[in-house]
């Protein structure tokens, strides 16, 4: 009897390793991929069917200029991935997903629990206050355009001379979805040891 203990709990220890080992994989990704979806609010549907391979690859995907009604006609389509989608206000939509949210003004409060709940993507209203957030918090942050005009992305990471930071801007011309990778092993550095655990 002892012996058949012995081998199930072996077993069920090589078992939970394994378990852990593709836990530990799968949480220390070093790159995410954003889809911004660059809209002027004609036909949802054609655009994600034309840009579906961009679509399926993302793992944040997010947009503006969306009504609600062409959302949850498409919304099977983006089952199950991180999106924040919103109007033309620039007010929350509907957000799905731990890696992304969104904020109007710089909430400390706020972004200290999107520190804990490991939100990678932060999505604001305008430049200043998405430069602001990258610069005391390890975030990336968009700021979604109106359609055709220009996106901004904006990171933690000291790339320049002066150590201020940077953002990526990028224009659209027409109905499109940009792909971008972003490396969220930068982040960690950025973050408390304690979270990083």
């Amino acid at each position: 009897m002892e012996k058949l203990y012995y081998y199930v709990r072996r077993i069920f220890d090589k078992a939970i390793n394994f378990l852990n080992l593709i836990i530990k994989k799968k949480n220390h990704r070093k790159v995410i991929t954003l889809a911004i979806i660059h809209f002027d609010g004609m036909d949802l549907k054609r655009l994600i069917n034309e840009f579906r391979a961009e679509l399926k690859s993302a793992d944040i995907i997010i947009g503006k200029n969306l009504k609600s009604a062409e959302l949850k006609k498409n919304s099977i389509q983006l089952k199950g991935k991180n999106f924040i989608f919103l109007n033309k206000d620039s007010k929350e939509m509907e957000v799905s997903g731990q890696m992304v949210d969104f904020i109007d003004n710089f909430d400390v409060k706020k972004l200290r629990s999107f520190e804990r709940r490991g939100v990678k993507v932060v999505t604001v209203n305008d430049k200043k206050t998405a430069w602001m957030i990258s610069q005391m918090f390890a975030f990336y942050c968009v700021v979604p355009s109106e359609p055709f005009q220009e996106c901004v992305i904006t990171s933690p990471i000291p790339l320049t001379r002066n150590s201020d930071g940077y953002y990526f801007t990028k224009i659209a011309y027409r109905n499109q979805v940009t792909l971008v990778d972003l490396n969220i092993e930068i982040l960690n550095d950025f973050r408390n040891p304690q979270q990083q655990e």
